[in-house]
């Protein structure tokens, strides 16, 4: 289990929603989407077993985070909402070159998914996004080795979906099978030469040394950002 994992409660979960002052409409259409299987999403834990899990909804113009505490693990956990299945959802002039970025990242033995604004509104059919809404995806790297050319691609299809639509991507790579880590501040690092980045776990935020967490050589570094260079040259 990580986060950003998809979780279906059932009728008989019991949960205490964590918001401290919501309308009663609100707390209604909890159970609501739970009725109607509607997808949770897993968020940091305090312990190393699934207890906390958050939605959004949108009543009244009004958007509200919702975090509910469960009284017990939960029974249907999946996968997040693979990127592939959103992309006709998203503008139709950067269609194409998003199937063949997930086909990229696929060959590279890496998965994507998508979070955060898209992911709720196809979920939900409420109106998440808007014209300042990110697209929001998360990377799970299979192999190591192969990270470099993923981050090349990450910027490639970021700057193209920016000069296209004014599109802004947003998200993590997840390193090691559970260090989810910003591409675009690791990114920022490696061509920075900044030696710590964020990682945040299932339970865990902390700093941590670009070596330990890369284990890349210097030559492999310099390997990236001349890589990355070049995919600018549209």
């Amino acid at each position: 289990m990580h986060r950003h994992d998809l979780v279906y409660l059932q009728p008989t979960d019991a949960f205490t929603l964590l918001n401290a002052s919501v309308p009663s409409s609100v707390i209604q259409a909890v159970d609501k989407m739970i009725e109607a299987k509607q997808s949770f999403t897993v968020c940091r834990q305090s312990t190393s077993y699934i207890s906390k899990v958050a939605t959004s909804h949108i009543e009244n113009h009004c958007k509200y985070r919702l975090a509910l505490e469960l009284a017990a693990p939960p029974k249907v956990i999946t996968s997040p909402l693979a990127l592939e299945t959103l992309i006709l959802s998203l503008p139709s002039n950067i269609q194409k070159q998003t199937q063949a970025f997930v086909t990229q990242c696929r060959d590279l033995r890496a998965d994507v998914y998508a979070y955060g604004s898209f992911a709720n509104q196809y979920f939900t059919r409420l109106p998440f996004v808007t014209p300042t809404s990110d697209l929001d995806i998360l990377i799970v790297v299979h192999e190591m080795d192969k990270l470099s050319e993923i981050l090349v691609a990450i910027e490639a299809f970021k700057q193209f979906a920016m000069a296209k639509v004014g599109l802004r991507l947003d998200g993590e790579v997840r390193l090691h099978g559970y260090k989810d880590v910003s591409f675009n501040e690791l990114i920022h690092a490696l061509i920075s030469d900044i030696p710590t980045v964020v990682v945040k776990t299932l339970t865990d935020v902390e700093l941590q040394t670009m070596d330990v967490l890369l284990g890349w050589k210097p030559y492999e570094c310099e390997r990236f950002i001349d890589a990355r260079k070049r995919s600018l040259i549209l």
